[in-house]
């Protein structure tokens, strides 16, 4: 959080009043989210891992893994970037949309490289892969909410061509970082507290192939 800071705030500053303009501008706004997504994923699939070390014995093989992939999204990300670059109204509003992407597409992907190298069972593999799927759709949600009631409170002047768009944007790539991982962990232990549940209700483990 502190290093996406220092870049929106660097970003807001040098916003000029046509379109993104300056390359340092430009270069900065993709550093940004390269570095933020593999700092956050990084540390969050670390800390993750550090909650059951039993159940996650290679984390530096993890998180090896996590930074090559977010080389990889950050690379096949770099056509969209440019794409906004070069249009014609583009702003930093669609810069801050975009980073927030990779920062959620990031996440998700470290979720699932942490959860596939887990030395537990097929059951538990597909719990965390339910609960991810859960909080990613709940933290879309969530930051979709943000972003219309912060972009209601924007002035004609913010929401003016070549500006920050608005405070929705940057909003909403404040708080995709925060609600994508809490919206993790939240739903990953309630949907196996509720499996637990139905197991202990009815008997029958639905997730184990050899049930």
């Amino acid at each position: 959080m502190i290093i996406l800071l220092i870049f929106v705030l660097f970003g807001l500053g040098t916003a000029t009043t046509g379109a993104v303009s300056g390359p340092f501008l430009v270069f900065s706004s993709l550093v940004m989210g390269f570095i933020t997504a593999m700092v956050t994923s990084s540390l969050g699939v670390f800390i993750f891992g550090m909650l059951d070390r039993e159940r996650y014995p290679d984390l530096r093989l993890v998180v090896k893994h996590v930074i090559l992939l977010n080389v990889i999204i950050f690379i096949f990300l770099l056509p969209i970037y440019f794409f906004t670059i070069i249009g014609a109204d583009s702003g930093l509003k669609s810069l801050f949309l975009i980073a927030a992407l990779q920062l959620l597409i990031s996440a998700q992907a470290s979720i699932f490289v942490l959860e596939f190298s887990a030395n537990s069972s097929t059951r538990e593999n597909l719990i965390t892969i339910y609960g991810t799927v859960f909080g990613i759709l709940s933290a879309i949600l969530a930051t979709l909410l943000i972003y219309s009631i912060f972009q209601n409170f924007s002035t004609p002047e913010e929401l003016a061509v070549g500006g920050s768009g608005g405070k929705g944007p940057t909003a909403a790539l404040f708080a995709i970082l925060p609600l994508t991982w809490f919206c993790f962990g939240f739903f990953i232990s309630t949907v196996e507290m509720v499996y637990r549940w139905i197991y202990e209700t009815w008997g029958v483990d639905f997730l184990n192939k050899a049930a």
